[in-house]
């Protein structure tokens, strides 16, 4: 069955002018390159995407008003020159940093991320093959094949055309989709017979809700016998608890991923533990507080540019993430740097008065139902949380449904089973790392 989903999904692939598998067979060969080498061939791709990006209208002014050319960026160390891409600049104008020369195919995501306010990403077909080409390539490292069987523990749309689209999707890539939103006993029973049932090679999803999976197959005293041989997580960071428990509850390999809507795959874990920049798809900086680069092993923030995307370059990107640079080899034996996580999205869980507990995913996707749509009556929400109290703080747009507001309070009251007051207001102010989060705890 997995040659068959091959088949399908190259197909597929090629009818989409996205060359996923001519550009997996390139990086299973970089991979293994010397750093000098890998530093080479990120300076051929960052030429073309300043080129390209000097096209588009929010580059040349803000590069022009900081005194710097395309043509005065010599090499990689001549990239901090250049000013910092903030979101509120693509959240503002998604074609700011659009190419107009740009001819070629080109994918429109629309994300909340783990926000609650609403992205457009505009990205070229080029760019998202490198994405998933990384992707696969990582899974390889532990013996995983594109069409192998695979189930999601995430990533489930409440909308019907969105579940619809889903199901579509997974049928070709050989993947079933479980509920992540409700963790009570009886739906984590029902998620091991399925997974029990199903017989996957890997799980994939959210750390947040993978964890608690696994926490109650300890419990349950199942677990090791359902054939998994990898966990891999992704879209939070993976702390050291949650990786104990995963490893413990499956007796397999658990790995991480590390990428974001806006550039896709970013870095991949291998089985040693080291997690390494795909270095063919973007360039990572770690700035310190003074915005310099900071020395390998120190913290500081991450910021991203995409070395395929000439379509609508994001150049020295700041994803809002934290984490640092790590020195020295592999034991793997690859090429590819190393990095850390340290702070990142986190969805979180909701205890409910009635002890139910509810994955904070399920407000990201809630959210994204109503940010998202054409005729919009909201443009940012956010869900506070005080002990056991529950309010939704929501952005109205003058030009968007009213009644919106009130469906979101409805919606919610239906997923947690109790009323939740939504209170619209003119602005939200959020501080730190809640800054980026739907689900923001209050002292």
């Amino acid at each position: 069955m997995s040659l068959l989903h091959r088949a399908a999904y190259r197909l597929i692939q090629a009818a989409r002018r996205e060359p996923v598998h001519a550009v997996l067979r390139g990086m299973e060969a970089s991979q293994w390159w010397p750093e000098e080498r890998l530093r080479e061939d990120q300076w051929a791709r960052l030429q073309r995407v300043l080129l390209a990006a000097s096209r588009a209208p929010d580059y040349g002014g803000t590069w022009r008003a900081a005194g710097v050319e395309v043509r005065s960026i010599r090499g990689l160390e001549d990239l901090p020159r250049l000013p910092l891409l903030e979101k509120a600049a693509l959240r503002k104008d998604p074609d700011c940093v659009r190419n107009p020369d740009w001819t070629g195919p080109m994918n429109v995501h629309v994300t909340t991320g783990s926000s609650g306010v609403p992205l457009r990403v505009l990205r070229s077909r080029a760019a998202g093959a490198h994405g998933r080409a990384a992707q696969l390539r990582g899974r390889s490292w532990f013996g995983i094949r594109q069409g192998d069987k695979e189930v999601l523990y995430g990533g489930l749309a409440l909308e019907r055309l969105g579940r619809t689209r889903a199901r579509v999707i997974d049928r070709l890539m050989n993947r079933v989709r479980l509920d992540p939103f409700d963790l009570s006993d009886p739906h984590l029973d029902a998620a091991l017979e399925r997974i029990r049932a199903l017989r996957p090679i890997f799980l994939y999803g959210y750390p947040s809700a993978l964890s608690l999976l696994a926490a109650h197959a300890l419990r349950r005293g199942v677990g090791r016998d359902l054939g998994v041989k990898l966990v891999q997580t992704s879209s939070e960071r993976l702390y050291d608890h949650r990786r104990a428990v995963l490893r413990e509850a499956f007796g397999c390999a658990v790995a991480d991923e590390y990428g974001a809507a806006e550039t896709s795959i970013l870095a991949m874990e291998c089985p040693p533990g080291g997690l390494h920049q795909a270095t063919e798809n973007v360039l990572i900086e770690v700035l310190d507080a003074a915005g310099k680069a900071a020395a390998p092993g120190e913290e500081g923030e991450i910021v991203a540019t995409d070395l395929n995307n000439e379509a609508a370059p994001l150049v020295r990107y700041r994803i809002g993430d934290r984490g640092r640079l790590l020195p020295g080899r592999c034991a793997c034996g690859r090429g590819l740097p190393r990095m850390e996580i340290l702070e990142g999205s986190a969805f979180g869980t909701v205890e409910l008065p009635d002890g139910r507990r509810r994955s904070g995913v399920v407000f990201y996707f809630l959210s994204e139902s109503f940010l998202t749509r054409p005729d919009a009556g909201l443009r940012e929400i956010v869900l506070m949380r005080q002990g056991a109290r529950l309010e939704c703080l929501a952005v109205p747009r003058p030009e968007g449904n009213p009644a919106h507001a009130a469906e979101l309070g409805r919606r919610l009251g239906e997923l947690l089973g109790a009323p939740v007051p939504v209170r619209l207001v003119e602005s939200i102010d959020r501080k730190g790392s809640d800054k980026y989060r739907i689900l923001v705890e209050e002292p």
